[in-house]
């Protein structure tokens, strides 16, 4: 039991070893100027906002978007976060059934697309933009594909930092 635990283990952290040090390799980046965008959002439902602590908190529900530059994730209801006394936003937290994601790639008018049960929208402290995909995720570019439980994404450098499995992918251009 252990030996069978223990190889499934093994596998599972090859894999992603694999997975990322091949999907770092890709050389297909997010618009640049993207991240120099504002965040904007829509909805067709209710918003409520509040301060939780040093938190300002946006809640808003019904065919939500968000979007920066060509960067658009829809989802069913969104949570921001900002820094309460600056207003920077922190993360945006995106549900629905499902979360759709889609942004243009520099050079060329390809999408890397995605979907998952729900996503995280944050910048980190490189100022990448990264997208937490979580439940069911998928993301697709034009020179590869990959699923699994969940993937965390680095926009501007196209490269999926970690994945949890189960997964399976492929590399190599799409067919149409």
């Amino acid at each position: 039991m252990f030996e069978v635990s223990m190889k499934k283990l093994v596998t599972n952290i090859a894999i992603c070893v694999a997975m990322v040090s091949t999907f770092g390799g890709l050389q297909l980046i997010a618009l640049e100027s993207d991240s120099k965008q504002q965040v904007t959002w829509s909805a067709d439902g209710n918003s409520n906002m509040r301060i939780l602590d040093n938190s300002r908190v946006l809640e808003m529900t019904t065919n939500v978007i968000v979007s920066q530059g060509s960067l658009e994730i829809k989802g069913d209801r969104a949570i921001f976060e900002y820094e309460a006394s600056t207003n920077e936003l922190r993360q945006v937290q995106v549900h629905g059934t499902p979360v759709l994601y889609q942004q243009q790639l520099d050079g060329d008018e390809n999408l890397v697309s995605g979907v998952s049960d729900s996503l995280i929208f944050s910048i980190n402290d490189f100022n990448e933009t990264i997208l937490e995909l979580i439940g069911n995720a998928r993301i697709d570019s034009p020179s590869s594909t990959i699923s699994c439980s969940s993937i965390v994404y680095v926009v501007e450098r196209d490269l999926i930092r970690e994945a949890a499995g189960p997964c399976e992918g492929a590399l190599g251009a799409q067919q149409n």
